[in-house]
């Protein structure tokens, strides 16, 4: 995502968006009542027949739909201003937003988790693949803002004492999905890991990229979410929230068993906990940002408070591992500083 302009008095800024990722923050951040300006087409009359007009129009927001992994976010809402010759004023409409758009957002008030939400998606993003291997199967994952996207998951044949070459045969297949992955998706690092010799085998066929090397239990769903708590993923990809996110989550696991006093979790308690000054992270899950208007307020003041008082508020996906743990504990959790109790 790119800021190409931001006025804080008149409420205004104006997006290139960049990625899906960027279309996954807007989908957060917008909200019912702002204002966006875009271009668009709309089926226009044109005596008998209708035709499909591109035009620049400005929508009041009612509400926005992601999917995750695609490229689109389609915001609803109804027409403020728009050519008058077509008469389409106090309509609704959809704009859809693709990656390449430019988008003029105009808020009553932005707020400084919105501004900082943004201004860190603007900063460079470092594209890596997670590629989990063994001798009888792999996975191939690309880690993203809106969570862990699965791209290969799928078994190799067997090694046998009949077709000697089969495991250099698999290294082979590996690498070269890997390779084809990597240049449809600009990644510029890959993290290849397994739990035995494997791993040394594939590496050799992937040259020309930046490769890391580590081991893990398995190369399943559950040897990702062992290398994603690996201080490697942090190394590697510094920009990326989910490792931040599943090792604050573990911290306050451990508190939790412990009864430390050090974690809240709650509307309530949580607030409480912020308006001391007490939360040093606050997680947060998506859900929450999209119910109605007034939880939702009063979710934005509690999270607002934290950044205010120079605590850190991550946004917790739906596909993020540690979604389901958050939303047990009321999907707002908090690791704090000190005990206010």
């Amino acid at each position: 995502m790119k800021i190409l302009e931001f006025d804080d008095k008149k409420g205004i800024m104006k997006l290139h968006i960049e990625n899906e990722d960027d279309l996954w923050i807007l989908h957060i951040i917008l909200k019912k009542g702002d204002r966006v300006v875009a271009k668009t087409t709309r089926d226009v009359s044109m005596g008998r027949e209708s035709r499909r007009i591109p035009m620049i129009i400005k929508l009041q927001v009612e509400y926005t739909e992601f999917q995750s992994f695609t490229s689109r976010l389609r915001i609803h809402g109804i027409i403020l201003d728009a050519p008058e010759r077509f008469g389409i004023k106090g309509s609704h409409h959809t704009i859809n937003l693709d990656i390449g758009d430019e988008i003029v957002i105009e808020k009553d008030h932005w707020n400084k988790f919105e501004v900082e939400k943004i201004k860190r998606q603007e900063e460079k993003h470092l594209k890596m693949l997670i590629v989990l291997v063994d001798f009888d199967e792999y996975l191939i994952a690309l880690p993203m803002k809106q969570g862990i996207r699965i791209l290969a998951e799928k078994s190799l044949r067997t090694p046998n004492k009949e077709e000697e070459n089969i495991i250099e045969e698999n290294a082979k297949e590996v690498a070269n999905e890997v390779l084809s992955y990597a240049k449809s998706l600009g990644i510029e690092v890959v993290l290849l890991a397994g739990p035995g010799p494997f791993k040394e085998i594939v590496s050799n066929f992937l040259k020309n990229i930046k490769l890391y090397v580590d081991s893990v239990s398995s190369a399943t769903r559950s040897g990702l979410n062992e290398i994603l708590k690996r201080d490697i993923i942090d190394q590697i990809s510094r920009d990326y929230e989910i490792s931040e996110e599943t090792k604050i989550m573990e911290k306050i696991m451990e508190n939790l068993a412990k009864n430390t006093g050090l974690v809240a979790y709650g509307k309530e308690e949580v607030k409480k906990s912020a308006e001391y000054g007490a939360v040093d992270k606050l997680l947060v899950i998506e859900d929450l940002l999209s119910s109605d208007e007034e939880e939702r307020m009063e979710i934005e003041k509690i999270m607002e408070e934290v950044e205010n008082k120079n605590g850190r508020v991550l946004i917790v996906p739906k596909d993020s591992p540690i979604y389901y743990e958050v939303r047990n504990l009321t999907g707002l959790v908090a690791l704090l500083r000190f005990r206010i109790n």
